[in-house]
């Protein structure tokens, strides 16, 4: 059967609103809303930093999940239950004062969710689209991930005029719509679906060039936890920043979010995959070591933008590199590459957890997450040096 090439918007808008919902909303607002909810729900900071766990975790079980899934039109059924259970996980946070297993378990069935979207979601685009509109589609779609991102940084200014309550029901209500027009663009593609072959769950040949973009990978999962999950508190904490700076350099964040896909876009149509992601993970090292920096306030801002932007960047580009290089096989691919990444990031999560509650500084943690993605970027470098790696436009 023909490839869908007609539904290249409708594609787009799927794709989008799945790394909206699964990744920018589900993943994050939990990091903007954590210390005004902290506050209210008077939670102490180690329940704080088990209920990130518990999130990176569900993330684990998601990715897994997604691996294992039948690649045929069952992966529809798992979206919609992925995106309702995550945006009822939404919910169950608007409410104090339940035990502490209620919150855990739903920060846990966040994370699942957000890992089934964001492998099944891909896996139907690149089912159900030309090969020449795939760029622009994925482009378009895991630009989700930065809107969702900047969505739920654009409560912070508002925090003082609206309760924590309020905010948790506003990002469910968002996502309750999310889910509907993603069950309605579903439909659309439900033909299509139908007559998967099962041939496309084969895995084809994977060389040396796809472990490199694993390893590659994996560290940076490790290397932005303390960004994403510690940012905040190292900014009021350590720096001892006022809300009002706090809340800028989170907007700031959210706002590279929203402009990393199309940054790794415009690179990669200028200079070709490989050399795009050489330049953005080499990037994204600096802006995690530059962290430490604390002197001037615009050093500061400018990790806080860059870490914002180069990660749904090196998400995305490492994405579609997998899909033009390895086809059929991206799904099992994405999935095993997706499991790396919430394996090495909840290991990520542990270490630096234990690394605090160790009395190990901030500035020494960012100064391990730069060496460890430095060395992922390196060897990748040194692959794609040796064996000639041809850059893909």
């Amino acid at each position: 059967m023909t490839k869908i090439g007609s539904n290249k918007i409708q594609l787009s808008i799927f794709l989008c609103l799945c790394m909206c919902l699964g990744i920018g909303i589900l993943r994050f607002s939990y990091t903007a809303l954590l210390p005004s909810t902290r506050l209210a729900y008077h939670w102490d900071s180690s329940f704080a930093s088990i209920l990130s766990s518990a999130n990176l975790l569900g993330y684990l079980i998601g990715a897994f999940w997604a691996m294992k899934l039948p690649q045929n039109f069952t992966m529809p059924r798992y979206i919609i239950l992925a995106a309702f259970s995550g945006t009822v996980s939404l919910l169950s946070c608007a409410f104090s004062g339940l035990p502490e297993s209620w919150y855990v378990f739903w920060r846990v069935i966040s994370g699942i969710s957000g890992g089934l979207l964001m492998i099944l979601a891909p896996s139907i685009v690149a089912h159900c689209s030309k090969a020449e509109e795939r760029l622009t589609i994925n482009f378009i779609g895991f630009s989700g991930i930065g809107i969702g991102v900047l969505l739920a940084t654009l409560f912070l200014p508002y925090l003082d005029r609206i309760n924590t309550q309020s905010a948790w029901m506003i990002l469910f209500a968002f996502s309750a719509v999310i889910c509907l027009v993603i069950v309605y663009l579903l439909n659309q593609f439900k033909d299509h679906l139908d007559h998967i072959n099962v041939t496309n769950n084969q895995t084809g040949t994977v060389n040396g060039m796809y472990f490199s973009l694993l390893v590659v990978y994996a560290s940076s999962a490790f290397a932005y936890v303390p960004h994403s999950l510690f940012w905040i508190d190292y900014l009021k904490n350590t720096l001892h920043l006022n809300l009002y700076l706090i809340n800028f350099n989170w907007i700031l964040y959210g706002a590279g979010s929203a402009l990393g896909a199309i940054s790794a876009y415009l690179l990669a149509r200028k200079f070709g995959n490989s050399t795009a992601l050489k330049i953005l993970y080499s990037l994204y090292v600096f802006a995690i070591l530059i962290a430490i920096f604390s002197t001037h306030p615009i050093l500061t801002y400018t990790s806080s933008f860059f870490t914002g932007l180069l990660n749904p960047a090196v998400v995305f580009l490492t994405s579609y590199t997998i899909l033009h290089l390895y086809h059929v096989a991206y799904k099992k691919l994405w999935s095993m590459a997706t499991l790396a990444f919430a394996v090495t990031q909840l290991i990520g999560g542990i270490c630096f957890s234990s690394l605090q509650h160790w009395g190990v500084s901030y500035h020494q943690q960012f100064i391990l997450a730069s060496c460890v993605l430095a060395v992922g970027t390196a060897q990748f470098f040194i692959y794609s040096q040796t064996h000639q790696v041809i850059n893909h436009k």
